[in-house]
């Protein structure tokens, strides 16, 4: 059946993932991607530095003095990691462990061939291009509930929008809702997802490409 299917691209996104040391708080994200692979991905909003957020109310990062192991220092450190990314702008550090950023990268996928967000070791949100099987998968990483129970009780949470833009055919989603979108076009579609919590299921898409 599925070799009778015209190429496909499967999206499965997961809106947080905390492997890595950076959590999404308060974002609005996009995904276009049209019929020839064109692709934008956008996000604006606050992040927080999971490790520095902990460290903070821990005690083991020290408010309001200089040098390693302070606030001000660990701070450095991370405008210096996100800022190094030439899709990254608009750092500002907030306080607590929270920063605001913007981040976009747009491109032809099936030339780049994969596309995360944040990055490789720090994946939020990717996009990846098989030219073999012609399937392009749009993955995040999915936490099991007791860490989802964990990262709320520590005082922090995730919560936003995604929408997918696409003149695709779309097979299967989950989003909130759909709209047309005929500013991009007459067969183009606007899928949102409202994301009120870190609770909120795992946003995913099956698009056919023609």
């Amino acid at each position: 059946m599925f070799r009778r299917l015209r190429p496909l691209i499967v999206l499965l996104i997961a809106t947080v993932a905390l492997t890595g040391c950076y959590l999404p708080a308060r974002f609005d994200a996009e995904i276009e991607l049209d019929r020839r692979g064109y692709y934008k991905l956008i996000f604006a909003g606050y992040m927080i530095d999971t490790r520095l957020f902990m460290g903070l109310k821990d005690g083991k990062i020290k408010r309001g003095v200089s040098g390693e192991g302070s606030e001000l220092e660990e701070v450095k450190k991370l405008e210096t990691d996100i800022t190094r990314d030439p899709n990254a702008s608009d750092f500002g550090y907030i306080k607590d462990g929270y920063f605001k950023l913007n981040w976009k990268r747009e491109g032809d996928l099936l030339q780049a061939k994969s596309v995360t967000f944040l990055r490789r070791n720090e994946h939020i949100l990717g996009i990846a291009y098989n030219k073999e099987t012609r399937i392009v998968n749009i993955l995040g990483r999915s936490l099991p509930k007791e860490q989802k129970d964990r990262i709320v009780q520590a005082g922090m949470n995730s919560s936003g929008e995604l929408r997918i833009i696409t003149d695709t055919r779309v097979i299967s989603h989950n989003a909130n809702e759909v709209k047309d979108f005929p500013a991009r076009g007459p067969r183009t579609k606007v899928y949102i997802y409202r994301i009120p919590n870190i609770y909120r299921a795992t946003p995913q898409m099956q698009i056919s490409l023609r």
